[in-house]
């Protein structure tokens, strides 16, 4: 995703425009500037993957299940030195860098996969991973290969790239793209390949600004035409995903295009900030997305930080699927660089299983997706009791905080619902989450003592979307998943909502939520 001076653009965001490094102005930077000591106290997390050097990590690229174990990928560029402005004071050039786990939660970090530089057409940014299991490619069924975007000299341009070691060292087909950009003198944007098998076609979907590119072939790395693309909601357009879903509790099977694209722009606009979006609906005979009738684009977490997702499962092919598991990269190009940081951009968010279900009925569909955050089914509670309106998790209950799950359960009785208030912070920052039931909508405010020398207005900005009481029945649940520098939430109605957060490292960190109205309330804490 080197494509942050024209997605800042895109964004209009005023506050960030003094990153631009293409403007015909001399470029912000701190002169002299060092990098600062790693703090481990501030900004290492605990459970959550994140960039394992200096420099900077963005874009998740996916992965694959093998051996009983999940092997994901994500850009990296440990070679950067980026001080507040977005300045690199060090080298350029991304590499898929590769991470283990069998839980979710416990992290090897395996090192460089897909390299930079290695051909004369720059490094690799995003794009997709495809098991060869019909052996295609002609280097077994074993190998993977990766779909990458190069840059270079020569603009935007789709390489590929073949693993036979299982995915920890990769090297390139050919040593030049497979698809160059044909409209390079007009549009530079052709970028992030999804690619996929059907039909005995090779298809390849990329991002070209506004819309997706649908690009076929009857040989896997060469000959592609393209057949037709589609303009989906909230340019700018990256990172396409395509699968066809089982519906839950039925026998239909629906395609989702699933995307990055910015909530701040179009008619539709939902102003949350850049985030990541799906849409239901058909392949036509061209493998061209068509959605369905109504069927709206819809956000998948209603947080300013979830951003570049990707999605696995462990099939190796895109049909036929009962759910998906999905990360996203856990920040926003609005402040990416201004944040509080130890030279060590970039996170990854928790992983969850998404499934699609329809909330509306045969003729008038609502499909949109349930979520199940991974990694905790098999923790041990460390707290299962009463909860008082009001108490402090670390303060009053005497826990441990800093890393943990926490699950409030809170009983529904005859009264009209008051409202919830779910406050986090410290003597650094603090966010509240507020449900108003009376009028069907959910608050959260973020706020910090600290000035953003980019970004400050989107960082701190109050983000409202509906409540959905709908999807309320016997129980209001809250799922909180706290760790050093990343907060993520499901919410009563199955809202998940993700953001960085930045504690000021004295140990105050503190939670409690307010209720009225409520029965029973049950807390479940589980510490890590």
């Amino acid at each position: 995703m080197k494509k942050i001076l024209k997605f800042l653009l895109a964004i209009n965001l005023s506050s960030i425009t003094a990153i631009s490094v293409s403007s015909c102005t001399t470029p912000l930077k701190e002169d002299r500037y060092k990098l600062p000591e790693i703090d481990n106290i501030k900004y290492s997390n605990k459970f959550h993957a994140q960039n394992p050097t200096t420099g900077m990590m963005n874009d998740i690229q996916g992965g694959f299940y093998r051996d009983g174990k999940w092997h994901v990928y994500f850009l990296q560029n440990a070679d950067g030195i980026f001080d507040k402005y977005g300045y690199n004071h060090g080298k350029f050039g991304s590499v898929w860098y590769h991470v283990t786990t069998t839980d979710w939660i416990n992290w090897s970090y395996e090192g460089p996969a897909v390299p930079k530089y290695t051909t004369p057409y720059g490094d690799q940014a995003s794009g997709t991973f495809y098991e060869d299991k019909e052996n295609y490619f002609g280097y077994g069924s074993d190998a993977i290969i990766a779909i990458t975007t190069s840059y270079s000299d020569q603009g935007q341009n789709i390489m590929m790239f073949y693993s036979v070691d299982g995915g920890y060292k990769f090297q390139d087909i050919i040593p030049e793209p497979i698809l160059w950009n044909p409209h390079a003198n007009e549009n530079e944007n052709f970028r992030d390949p999804y690619f996929f098998v059907k039909d005995n076609k090779f298809i390849l979907y990329i991002a070209e600004d506004d819309s997706f590119g649908v690009w076929v072939s009857d040989k896997p790395t060469s000959g592609y035409k393209k057949t037709g693309n589609y303009k989906a909601s909230h340019p700018m357009l990256e990172c396409p995903n395509l699968y066809q879903l089982k519906v839950e509790g039925e026998e239909t099977k629906k395609w989702v295009l699933l995307y990055g694209g910015n909530g701040g722009w179009g008619v539709d606009k939902d102003d949350l900030s850049t985030g990541s979006y799906y849409q239901v609906g058909e392949l036509d005979e061209n493998f061209v997305f068509t959605p369905d009738k109504n069927q709206k684009s819809k956000r998948i977490d209603f947080g300013p930080d979830y951003y570049a997702a990707k999605f696995m499962n462990k099939s190796y092919k895109n049909t036929d699927l009962e759910s998906l598991y999905t990360s996203a990269w856990v920040s926003n190009w609005a402040y990416n660089f201004a944040i509080p940081n130890d030279g060590r951009l970039g996170n990854m968010s928790l992983v969850r299983e998404i499934k699609l279900k329809n909330f509306g009925d045969a003729k008038k569909p609502n499909y949109e997706f349930i979520t199940t955050y991974q990694g905790f089914g098999n923790k041990n509670e460390t707290l299962n009791n009463k909860y008082l309106s009001g108490q402090k998790l670390v303060k009053d209950l005497h826990l441990n905080g800093t890393y943990y799950k926490a699950v409030f359960e809170m009983g529904l009785n005859d009264e009209k619902l008051g409202p919830i208030n779910l406050v986090i912070g410290d003597s650094n920052y603090k966010v509240e989450v507020k449900l108003d039931f009376e009028n069907e909508v959910t608050t959260v405010n973020r706020s910090i003592d600290y000035f953003f020398v980019n970004g400050d207005e989107e960082f701190k900005k109050t983000r409202t979307f509906k409540l959905d009481l709908e999807r309320i029945s016997k129980k209001l649940n809250i799922e909180i998943y706290l760790d050093k520098t990343i907060l993520e939430l499901k919410l009563p109605d199955g809202k998940v909502y993700t953001m960085l957060k930045f504690v000021s490292g004295d140990n105050t960190e503190d939670m409690y939520l307010e209720t009225k109205n409520q029965s029973s309330n049950i807390l479940k804490y589980y510490q890590l």
